[in-house]
Parts: structure tokens; C-alpha cells; sequence
């Protein structure tokens, strides 16, 4: 009789080898042509095993987006920020996060296409919840430092929601330069865009008091 704890971290080494090779062959300029059948070759499973784990090619891509988010939440919640300064904190953050992506570019066209509305419009309702439960843990662990930056005076008093709006539109057109890589170097090297969005980041963050 076949031991059900060994079977299930069977199951999910499979998993992980199956995740692991959809994200290599996801991670290059043609992954839109990439097939469930590749995917399992490189796994080294048949095509009826990856369906086991993935009910379709768009199911494998969302998992991995949550793979990548929950990746980058963790970084945050591994920092000890108790003892920075507030703003120095905050310069902290960005840069981390930029760091992240820098360092996870394998994940940029996953992410890229799970972000796009077609995407997000035909994604089954159990994705948006998670989605959905993902983003507030974010905010839970975000907020209270927001708030707390607002309560002594050190960031303009805003919602955050149009803090969360300002932020991503210039975070996530910073991405976009990094993983471009060379097709924006004429803007300066990836350290200068770096600096320069954290900075920009901070500006309006802190904003302008009247």
C-alpha cells in the first residue's frame, strides 16, 4: 500500500518540477507559442500529469504570478524596519523591491501578461480571490507604516488608495525600464534608474506642503 504522505510530496515535487520548467520556457521573447506538451517534456512528465496539477496554459501562468508576488511579500516581511527611520524605510523599500524584480527577470512576461485585462477579464473567480486575498496582505503590511508617516507629519496627509495609485504608476513604469534592459540605456544603467525612480518615489511620497 502506497503511503499517503509519500505520495502527496511525490505529488508535489512533480509540481515543482513542472512549474519550474513552464518558467524557463516562459522566461524567453517567444513564450506565447510555449505548449502544455513542451512544458511536460522539460519536466520530464507526461501531458496528462501537468494536467493534474493545471487545468490550462493560463491556470500555470497565474500560479506563477502569485508565486512571484508572494516571493516579493516575503521579502518585505523578512525586514526588521522597527528600528529606521520612517522615510529611510520607506527609500528601503522601493529599493528592495527593485531589486526584486531585477533579480526574478525570468518572471517579467508572466507578469506582464497576467496584468493585462483580456487576461484578468476571462481569469476564473477562485484567481481574482486570490489575487484579491494577496493584495491585502500587502496592505497589511504596508499600511500601518503609511499611516503611521501621515500621523507624524512626514508624508502629506492622502487616502491610500491615491498613494497606491501614484505609487504604481511610477513602480511599475520603472519595472518596465529594468526588464527593457539595454533598450533603455541610453537613460543610464539600471543602478541611475534605480536611484532616480526611488528618488522621484520619495518626492511623492513625502509631497508638497502648503
Amino acid at each position: 500500500m502506497v503511503n499517503p504522505a509519500r505520495k502527496q510530496r511525490e505529488f508535489e515535487r512533480r509540481e515543482e518540477d513542472i512549474f519550474d520548467a513552464a518558467l524557463e520556457l516562459f522566461s524567453h521573447p517567444n513564450w506565447e507559442s510555449v505548449t502544455i506538451e513542451q512544458i511536460a517534456n522539460l519536466a520530464g512528465v507526461g501531458k496528462g500529469t501537468v494536467y493534474k496539477h493545471v487545468v490550462s496554459k493560463d491556470e500555470l501562468l497565474f500560479r506563477l504570478t502569485i508565486q512571484f508576488y508572494r516571493g516579493l511579500l516575503q521579502t518585505f516581511q523578512l525586514e526588521d524596519l522597527e528600528d529606521e527611520d520612517i522615510l529611510q524605510s520607506f527609500r528601503h523599500i522601493f529599493q528592495l523591491a527593485f531589486q526584486y524584480h531585477l533579480d526574478h527577470c525570468e518572471y517579467r512576461y508572466i507578469v506582464e501578461y497576467t496584468n493585462r485585462i483580456d487576461f484578468k477579464e476571462r481569469a476564473d473567480k477562485g484567481w481574482h480571490d486570490d489575487f484579491m486575498e494577496l493584495d491585502t496582505a500587502f496592505g497589511q503590511w504596508g499600511d500601518p507604516l503609511l499611516l503611521k508617516a501621515m500621523e507624524q507629519g512626514l508624508i502629506v496627509q492622502r487616502s491610500l488608495d491615491e498613494i497606491s495609485i501614484g505609487m504604481h504608476a511610477c513602480f511599475d513604469g520603472t519595472v518596465n525600464m529594468l526588464w527593457a534592459g539595454k533598450d533603455w540605456c541610453s537613460h543610464g544603467n539600471k543602478e541611475e534608474i534605480i536611484v532616480a525612480a526611488t528618488d522621484f518615489l520619495m518626492a511623492g511620497l513625502i509631497g508638497h506642503k502648503q
